[in-house]
This record gives C-alpha cells, sequence and structure tokens, in this order.
C-alpha cells in the first residue's frame, strides 16, 4: 500500500471530534538538649540542594541541542539567567521577535529583541529566529498595507531588518508559523491575511526569501495541534504531510519541520500512532523535526501536587519516547523553563505545573522525565 493511502486511511480511522526535587529541612535534635522558651532549639541548616543534571549536556551526549523560550524581562531574574546558562544551548525569543512586538509601527524598535541576542553572544548560546511570518503577530499597520496593496516588498524588507539584523545568531528561522487549519479550506491552510493577499504561493514565497538571506540556516514551517487521538487533529497531521508533500514537489527550500507539542492532559494520552506515523512520513520526506514549544496543560489541579506533577512528567516522557525513536530530529525546547515565567500561568490556570522547574527554580519529575527521554 502506498504511503499517501496509509495516511489517509489512518485519518479516517480516527474518532471525530515523584516527589517535587525540594530541599528539606532537618529538624533532628542534636545531643540531649531541650527547647524552653528561655533556650530555644537551634535548627540544622536547610542542606543544600543536590545538583541537578544540566538538560543541554544530556542532549549532548545524543547529538541533540536542548533550549527554552524566554523574554528579556525574565533576565533580571539572576536564577532563571543560571538555569538558561546550564541547561540550554540555544534559545528562543517568546514574543521579542515577532512583528507586532519589533515593529508595532512603521519605526522597528529593536531593544527588548538585542537584550536577548546580547544575553546570547554573552553565553555562548544560539538562537531559534521565532518567527518571520505568523498572522497572529502581523501588526495592524502591516495588515492594512498588505489588504490593499499585495505588495511582496514588505514582506521581503521585514526579512531583510530581521535576517539582517540577527541571522548570524540564528540556527533556525521558524519562517512560517501556524498556516494549518483544515477547517478553513480544501487545502488545509488558515485563510490569514497573507493567504488572502498572495494565495498559497505565500508560504513557498516566504521560504525562498528567508533562504535568500540566510543561506546557511535552517527554514522552517512550525505548527501545532499535532499530538491527539481526535478527528480534528488527524486532519491537521494529514494537512501538513499534504503540504509539506507539496513544498517539496515544487523544490521549495524548507527542510524542518517544526512540532510545538503544547501536550494537553486534558485531550487524555498522547496518540502514539498518530504520532509515530507523521513522525515517519515526515522523515520519509528527508525532512529534519525540531520540538519546538514543549509543554504541558494540566486537566485537574485540584490533585496533589506530587500526583499532578507525576502526571505531567509521564506525558512528556510518553511523548519524547516515540519523537527520539527517529534520528532526524535536531532537538527539543520547552516553552520557558519555570512555571513562574509560563503562558501557561494566563491561557490555562495560575496554578499550572507544565515545565521543568516550579516556581522556586526546583526541578520538578518533567525534568527528570527529559533527562531518561535523552538517556
Amino acid at each position: 500500500m502506498k504511503r499517501r493511502d496509509l495516511i489517509i486511511g489512518a485519518a479516517a480511522a480516527l474518532s471525530v471530534g515523584q516527589l517535587i526535587g525540594c530541599a528539606r529541612v532537618d529538624t533532628t535534635q542534636t545531643g540531649s538538649v531541650t527547647a524552653t522558651p528561655d533556650q530555644p532549639q537551634a535548627r540544622q541548616p536547610r542542606p543544600a540542594t543536590p545538583p541537578v543534571r544540566a538538560l543541554r549536556s544530556a542532549a549532548s551526549s545524543r547529538g541533540l541541542y536542548f533550549g527554552a523560550a524566554i523574554q528579556s524581562a525574565t533576565l533580571s531574574d539572576s536564577r532563571f539567567r543560571s538555569s538558561v546558562v546550564r541547561d540550554c544551548s540555544i534559545i528562543t525569543p517568546e514574543w521579542a521577535m515577532k512583528w507586532d512586538s519589533i515593529a508595532p509601527s512603521r519605526n522597528y524598535n529593536y531593544g527588548e529583541m538585542d537584550q536577548l541576542a546580547s544575553f546570547a553572544s554573552r553565553n555562548g548560546l544560539a538562537m531559534r529566529g521565532h518567527t518571520l511570518l505568523w498572522d497572529k503577530s502581523l501588526p495592524r499597520w502591516a495588515a492594512s498595507a498588505l489588504a490593499s496593496n499585495r505588495d511582496w516588498a514588505l514582506i521581503d524588507e521585514h526579512f531583510s531588518k530581521i535576517i539582517g539584523r540577527y541571522g548570524n545568531q540564528v540556527r533556525e528561522w521558524d519562517v512560517v508559523n501556524e498556516p494549518i487549519e483544515p477547517n478553513h479550506g480544501g487545502n488545509g491552510l488558515r485563510q490569514n491575511q497573507f493567504y488572502k493577499a498572495f494565495g498559497e504561493a505565500y508560504i513557498e514565497r516566504a521560504l525562498e526569501s528567508a533562504k535568500a538571506r540566510a543561506p546557511r540556516a535552517r527554514m522552517v514551517i512550525n505548527e501545532y495541534g499535532l499530538e491527539y487521538n481526535s478527528g480534528y487533529e488527524g486532519q491537521r497531521r494529514l494537512s501538513l504531510l499534504r503540504l509539506l508533500e507539496r513544498l517539496r514537489s515544487r523544490g521549495a527550500p524548507v527542510d524542518t519541520v517544526g512540532l510545538q507539542a503544547h501536550l494537553d492532559l486534558r485531550k487524555g494520552n498522547v496518540y502514539a500512532d498518530g504520532i509515530y506515523g507523521m513522525m515517519r512520513d515526515i522523515r520519509g520526506m528527508g525532512l529534519k523535526v525540531a520540538i519546538t514549544e514543549l509543554d504541558v496543560a494540566e486537566a485537574n489541579t485540584g490533585l496533589s501536587i506530587e500526583r499532578r506533577d507525576a502526571l505531567v512528567a509521564d506525558e512528556t516522557r510518553r511523548y519524547l519516547d516515540i519523537v527520539l525513536q527517529f534520528n532526524n530530529v535536531l532537538g527539543v525546547s520547552t516553552w520557558g523553563l519555570s512555571d513562574s515565567h509560563s503562558w501557561l500561568r494566563t491561557q490555562r490556570s495560575a496554578a499550572n505545573r507544565g515545565l521543568p522547574y516550579d516556581r522556586e527554580w526546583q526541578a520538578k519529575p518533567m525534568h527528570s522525565a527529559i533527562l531518561t527521554a535523552f538517556a
């Protein structure tokens, strides 16, 4: 049976639709001294937190990278800075490089992005370029210009400014972010401002424009919603594979697929067969894979901390155990490192514990799950 038949058949079969690593306070008494109001019992000092194995070294031992998304505001936190330098070999600007952040008006403001680039340079970190084109980060002035003029020169100018300024530090460019939306059209693509102005060709043109300015970097299509067993996510997997096939058949310079991997316990466990089949087909096209935005949304924050952390770790391990079977994976990036700086706090629950470190920068079972998966 041909691979195309296998993909369509798999989509048709889908249905519609550890303890926290905290230091303990040792309250053991010494000798026979008894505490009294006049003579309080001296407490033993808090033992040092045992050293945590760096995620970057575990990844590197397997020929992979480990990275995380960061914001310029978090650089003021010394614990954050030291954790990033210890654990990461690559960083992703969470917001600072997005078009509406760097150019809310026609006058580009590089301040926040320059801070991240400087931090990366001082600490020997590479960067992921996130993101050149995303309809949800298109500034109003650019959206208006595209709607009225449909002039590709606007996009070329944006690419020239961003790649020209940061291209020497960027290893991978998320050229087009989240182009898939099977409910919006027969070709499975989101009918966004770029599509309305240029049709499906905008994706290929963007890849070519970026590649011309960064010939040594990887060109990435970055996508979400590909991990679970539902008719909708099955169609998303199929639409992504079909887009990649069309781009490859036309010789477009795409060489890497970014799988965001925003895992979600409300959807059950990850769909091993669907993920494996998608990974197999991507590898069959000769493409690399980067796990770009890994985190876990919890289903029930009313459980005990121990149980919640175990569920998050198990889901992380399940996912990584599937994708890391494939030798075309380049590395893994989480969407943040600590729960204190997670987008899930505002988008899901303020109590969400879906990143490797808790708010006190203690490594959680998710950290161990990532180490185990790398091993």
